[in-house]
């Protein structure tokens, strides 16, 4: 560990006590579930369904719309993963849907979660002199630690605490669809089983998660979007927990709220750079996608959204669709999410 990550790790050392005593530790899940996978074809009819925050918490008062889950497709292979999205700043998961039926159709289990972002973190942290105030903004949002005065996220509102619990609620009340699989024997998330991803705010969750959880796999959306100054913000460079070669990024090439020109220096330093130049999607056959992990798109978004090009790639108002209806990114969640 060089110099400047020393320094890193010792500013952060009490929020990640704090997380570590939050979370039950922030490493990685095991394979310890609850209960044996389900069936690899021939399961129960898959179903959209949205599920209330407070109907699984009544201590949950913030970001009360509903989360949506949807079972896998039982016309396919179980690929026995959890897919979850993290929306963008003020969106929630009804606002995408689309990549959420892409998963279920592929033989994922898919969540959208729902978790207070009310407001970028880019603009809480606009002006901090602290280095280290992003971290503590996500880090609050994701384990409701008490580390920031720019938010207030307590743990049953935090993305862990709704994620745990929201599986176990599908389990209990839907225990054919096979969630169960998700959880060890303690009642917390197998993490090595999740599929993590986000847009936006969102993804920069997911990124802070792939420091702390061993995931199957991260996927960011136009994210994450934390800059400091001059550069990526501290948190990027924290080893990574999930490993690089787990994660992906998509954008396009216009967006003018998350410009490629600074995540063309946040995705090297959380590693994918180091792998694999960007694809351009407009002109690559998904049969030439290869072992990329960082894509791009030109392509005309549909207009929705405060920013179209922002959310073309994964918000269902904005991202194009093809003449018989589906998405045209279909294929491209799939090499990135599902594979």
């Amino acid at each position: 560990m060089n110099l400047f990550r020393r320094r890193l790790a010792l500013a952060l050392a009490p929020a990640l006590l704090s997380c570590s005593l939050l979370l039950g530790g922030c490493g990685g899940g095991g394979s310890d579930s609850t209960s044996s996978p389900p069936p690899t074809t021939g399961g129960p009819a898959s179903v959209e369904r949205e599920i209330s925050p407070a109907a699984v918490d009544a201590q949950v008062n913030m970001a009360l719309e509903p989360h949506v889950a949807i079972n896998p497709s039982p016309d396919v292979a179980a690929a026995h993963k959890l897919f979850v999205f993290l929306p963008g700043t003020s969106g929630t998961p009804e606002m995408y849907r689309l990549i959420l039926r892409s998963g279920a159709r592929r033989g994922f289990h898919t969540l959208g979660l729902n978790y207070p972002n009310p407001t970028a973190v880019g603009e809480l942290c606009l002006g901090s002199s602290d280095p280290n105030c992003f971290f503590k903004v996500r880090s609050e949002i994701i384990s409701g630690a008490p580390l920031s005065d720019l938010v207030s996220v307590n743990v049953p509102n935090s993305i862990v605490t709704r994620l745990t619990e929201t599986v176990a609620y599908l389990n209990q009340h839907f225990s054919d669809e096979g969630w169960g699989q998700y959880l060890l024997s303690n009642g917390q998330i197998d993490w090595s089983k999740v599929v993590m991803s986000g847009h936006s705010q969102g993804g920069g969750h997911a990124g802070l998660m792939a420091k702390m959880f061993s995931m199957s796999r991260v996927v960011y959306f136009a994210s994450p979007a934390d800059w400091d100054g001059s550069g990526p913000a501290a948190w990027v460079s924290l080893p990574n927990v999930t490993p690089a070669v787990r994660q992906y990024g998509f954008t396009h090439l216009d967006d003018d709220l998350v410009p490629i020109a600074k995540l063309s220096l946040i995705w090297p330093t959380l590693g994918l750079g180091a792998m694999t130049t960007a694809v351009n999607v407009d002109n690559t056959s998904p049969s030439q996608f290869g072992n990329s992990h960082i894509f791009v798109t030109n392509a005309t978004p549909r207009l929705g959204g405060i920013s179209p090009t922002h959310g073309s790639t994964v918000l269902d108002m904005s991202t194009p669709l093809a003449g018989n209806g589906t998405p045209v990114f279909d294929p491209v969640w799939a090499a990135l999410c599902f594979e």
